[in-house]
């Protein structure tokens, strides 16, 4: 019997189905879906370096910096908020845009140490004309992912980020097509798959 070649395995690999029709719609479900963004199913994932451009898919990304950044609010109210910033720049390959807020945020699957901010995680591209969430397709793009820390909080010298991928359903088993982050089955449950772990250092906050 003649053994079936790696390509033919590779495309065989089974993809969440129940998933799709949330993830095209909001481009959020996948989270909930797979229990969150901070399970990983490799304990070891490898590493990766900074300012290499890593490819997951629908993105091709160089993790640039991490660092301290505190935001002015836009009126006269409201007191000033402290991020861990992370920057980063991403080229969408897909050929439609994408959301920077959802898609490519759903590909950082946990951060360590644990920051869980109590308004969810910020994703912006900042432009001349104000903040934006969107990623053109073949464009390198300035992302900007936000993780506010609370008052009096003391930011972590160093964070490590879980990254994963995107990869694109073409309607083998449904008829839906679109972009979806890549998971696998483990334990009877789909986990999100962890391209690698980048660590990067943070910077303080510069002082005028």
């Amino acid at each position: 019997m003649t053994e079936p070649s790696s390509e033919d395995n590779k495309a065989q690999r089974p993809i969440l189905v129940p998933a799709v029709g949330l993830v095209l719609a909001t481009g959020l479900g996948i989270t909930a879906l797979l229990g969150g963004l901070n399970e990983a199913p490799d304990p070891n994932p490898p590493a990766l370096k900074v300012a290499t451009e890593i490819d997951q898919g629908q993105f091709k990304t160089q993790f640039v910096e991490s660092r301290v950044t505190t935001v002015q609010p836009d009126t006269s109210f409201g007191d000033p908020k402290r991020f861990l910033e992370v920057e980063a720049k991403v080229t969408n390959e897909g050929e439609e845009t994408a959301s920077a807020g959802s898609a490519f945020q759903s590909t950082l699957l946990k951060i360590t140490p644990e920051i869980k901010p109590k308004y969810g995680v910020i994703t912006i591209v900042p432009t001349q004309s104000g903040p934006s969430g969107q990623l053109q397709p073949g464009v390198q793009t300035k992302v900007l992912v936000r993780y506010e820390l609370e008052p009096g909080v003391k930011p972590p010298d160093k964070v490590t980020l879980d990254v994963g991928t995107r990869e694109y359903l073409k309607g083998d088993f449904t008829p839906a097509r679109g972009w979806v982050t890549s998971s696998e089955e483990k334990d009877d449950k789909q986990v999100p798959v962890v391209l690698g772990q980048i660590t990067l250092p943070v910077k303080p906050e510069a002082r005028s």
